[in-house]
């Protein structure tokens, strides 16, 4: 008897450490386009995000999350852990892309600045997080936007992801009501909306998952153009319409509002599937929101405004300013993370990788290349993140914000923005601006603090250097 006791204690405690040592599930949740104010949750009176507020109240709120100021470098950083500059990806991959960029030859008539073209895929030697999460024995699903490679050859399935489920460039192709023409996507009965499809395909994958721990990168096409949301939607939000208010595209309203319905569906097939306590989430947009007037068709002309507003941040998509790279995002794994907790730290795409390795249980040797840093411990406590900078490389010859291309280091709360020569006789321009005190960087501190420039502008100078960047150069040196 004794010996049979000491037997079921054996396996009984075996089992208990088995159960303790399980690997958790992971799932990205991505939106494109949604800029750091574009719910509710983070202070629209106009947008309607309660699931999103759920979220939040379940986990840890990001005040000062950073992505790139385009969706590819973001897409390409979150799958890597690295710089996009590391490959020479600054710009979103369209037909202009090239494999092999290099330095253009010769400026552009009427400019006097050669600038460099960027890549278009992310490279296959790259190690992704799909790749590490199934080495240590996850089941990885990709559906929705990828827009890191045109070419089948540069897909989700030759990135480490065992379930491809559509495979989109910028925007859904044809649209958002079938039919449509999205690569890699069954075709659905006509006007299904993209965003419930691949909110009924996520399910779907959960509730016929195996016994291994599965990684779902769920990659929305909304808010993106072409703006088309689901027309009750739409009718609901322009009654709401008060031109008091910062936000007042009611189209705008509509796909927000049908994003964060997929996240509600999303975390009740968890809770359905008892699943909630076993599973990270992590919410978050690949740039800032749309800041120009870009509806077509009737919506052109009945919401004549903005697709969003940044406001109090400056600029939004595809600008080097806050409104282009800091954005929503939030994390929730009940038990580790604190509930309806904040943290007002710089972190960044780059760090997803890292975090979802250490929660994997990756041995961290497997990715010292990488420029990203765990976030694992500050989201289960108050511990600082042992990070000095972030950087942005967004070399163009101009940017939607109306200046020349730019690139920008944050040291603490200062951040320095070089306006490649975009000053007198083909110098440099700079601004620098105190986030502490204005985030939405009116006052530039430049021309009162030159020390500071020249410090800052050498740092952002190694790590150029360091990341073998392409960086523009003057005429035709």
């Amino acid at each position: 008897m004794r010996t049979l006791f000491a037997i079921i204690v054996f396996v009984v405690g075996n089992l208990a450490l088995s159960v303790e040592a399980k690997q958790p599930n992971v799932i990205v949740f991505l939106v494109d386009d949604m800029g750091w104010m574009d719910s509710s949750t983070y202070g629209s009176e106009f947008y309607e995000t309660p699931n999103m507020t759920r979220l939040a109240k379940q986990g840890m709120t990001f005040t000062q999350a950073y992505a790139h100021p385009l969706c590819s470098p973001t897409r390409a950083a979150l799958m890597t852990g690295k710089y996009p500059a590391r490959f020479a990806m600054h710009q979103a991959i369209t037909g202009q892309s090239k494999a092999e960029p290099k330095l253009s030859a010769q400026p552009r008539r009427g400019e006097t600045v050669r600038w460099p073209e960027s890549k278009s895929h992310l490279p296959l030697e790259e190690t992704t997080i799909a790749e590490t999460l199934r080495g240590s024995g996850y089941d990885t699903w990709f559906l929705g936007k990828w827009h890191l490679g045109n070419q089948p050859e540069y897909w989700p399935g030759q990135q480490g992801f065992d379930k491809v489920i559509c495979v989109g460039g910028a925007g859904p192709s044809g649209g958002y009501f079938a039919p449509n023409r999205i690569p890699a996507l069954k075709p659905g009965p006509d006007g299904e909306y993209i965003c419930e499809r691949l909110t009924d395909e996520a399910c779907r994958l959960i509730d016929n998952r195996g016994d291994a721990p599965f990684f779902m990168y769920l990659s929305h096409f909304n808010v993106h153009s072409p703006y088309e949301a689901r027309p009750a939607d739409v009718e609901r939000f322009a009654a709401k319409i008060d031109k008091s208010l910062t936000h007042q595209n009611p189209v705008m309203a509509a796909m927000l509002f049908a994003m964060d319905e997929s996240l509600g569906r999303i975390l009740d097939k968890l809770e359905d599937a008892g699943l909630s306590d076993d599973t990270w989430v992590f919410f978050m947009s690949d740039n800032g929101g749309v800041h120009w007037s870009n509806m077509r068709g009737e919506y052109a002309k009945r919401f004549p405004v903005p697709v969003t507003s940044n406001a109090p941040l400056r600029g939004g998509k595809a600008c080097f300013y806050e409104g282009g790279v800091r954005v929503p995002m939030i994390v929730r794994k009940p038990g580790t993370v604190p509930a309806d907790s904040k943290c007002d730290q710089p972190v960044h795409a780059i760090d997803l990788l890292p975090t979802l390795a250490a929660i994997a249980g990756v041995d961290e040797s497997q990715h010292e290349e990488i420029d990203g840093i765990s976030l694992l411990p500050v989201l289960s406590d108050e511990t600082t993140l042992n990070r000095e900078r972030l950087f942005c490389h967004f070399p163009r010859s101009k940017t939607l914000a109306g200046t020349v291309g730019g690139s920008f280091v944050r040291e603490g709360d200062y951040k320095l923005i070089r306006l490649w020569f975009g000053g007198d006789d083909g110098k440099h321009a700079y601004e620098l601006y105190d986030l502490s005190t204005d985030i939405g960087e009116q006052t530039n501190l430049a021309p009162a603090m030159p020390e500071k420039v020249t410090a800052l502008s050498q740092t952002l100078d190694d790590w150029l250097a360091d990341t073998h960047a392409l960086v523009p150069q003057w005429r035709a040196e």
